[in-house]
């Protein structure tokens, strides 16, 4: 099991580098808001980070937002967003302090593939909402930061990637917790950066280190870090070698039924 505390922790100390830093996560979020029309009510923001969607809601017409998150530092970051309709709470995703039925809507931008449960997370997320409010999520599949696990694998057999499920077994998690009317759209988004220093570096300003069981602590020293450079699939762009980086990312749209 991944310790929800730890993955705190870790955007936690990310909150002041994330938003110069995080390319993927601004335009997963970005292309999710593109896909909302006209808002009302009472929308939340589940893993809110530093708070980047927290206006666009309110622009878009909702008339209060209450961003979500775990981690501290990032509700302390997202505190320059707030306006008189805003609120942020500290609580886990998973057990939300919020009465059953009394959100309009609910979007979630690169959270969800950090639960255990999707199931049990999708459920809780149906709890709050009223009947026929509006789910929007940005997610990750597999397939996300594969040149890290492709020369990981080379080196040994620990897992190095963060583990992701698949659009069918969420989707079937979507239908199961009470969400009809669902459609999904994906692309691969990428990064290329300079050098295998500059990619891990990336990593932990953007707190997307991995929390898998069994994993290897640290980066594993110099010798560690000159192999997986040594087996890392880099590629050649206007005469430069570059370490690119992929993002497997789904948006999906679903609405809430009445009952489960």
């Amino acid at each position: 099991m991944r310790d929800k505390q730890q993955v705190a922790r870790q955007f936690s100390r990310a909150a002041t580098s994330y938003d110069s830093t995080a390319g993927i996560q601004q335009g997963a979020v970005s292309h999710l808001l593109s896909g909302l029309d006209e808002l009302q009510g009472h929308w939340l923001d589940i893993g809110c980070g530093t708070g980047v969607a927290l206006p666009h809601l309110r622009l878009k017409g909702a008339n209060k937002v209450t961003g979500i998150d775990l981690a501290e530092g990032m509700l302390e970051s997202a505190q320059a967003h707030q306006d008189d309709h805003t609120e942020l709470l500290l609580t886990d995703a998973d057990e939300l302090p919020i009465a059953d039925a009394s959100a309009d809507g609910l979007l979630s931008s690169l959270m969800l593939q950090w639960s255990e449960d999707p199931f049990a997370t999708l459920s809780e997320w149906h709890r709050v909402l009223k009947p026929g409010a509006r789910l929007a999520i940005a997610t990750l599949l597999p397939g996300t930061q594969r040149e890290i696990q492709q020369a990981w694998h080379a080196i040994d057999n620990r897992p190095h990637v963060n583990e992701f499920a698949d659009l069918d077994t969420l989707q079937q998690a979507l239908t199961a917790s009470g969400f009809t009317d669902i459609s999904s759209d994906n692309a691969c988004l990428r990064e290329e950066y300079d050098s295998l220093t500059a990619l891990l570096r990336g990593l932990k300003h953007i707190g997307a280190t991995n929390v898998n069981p069994g994993r290897r602590e640290g980066l594993g020293g110099r010798t560690a870090l000159k192999a997986l450079e040594a087996h890392y699939p880099t590629e050649i762009h206007e005469g430069q070698t570059v370490f690119p980086l992929s993002y497997e990312v789904v948006w999906i749209f679903a609405t809430a039924a009445a009952e489960k």
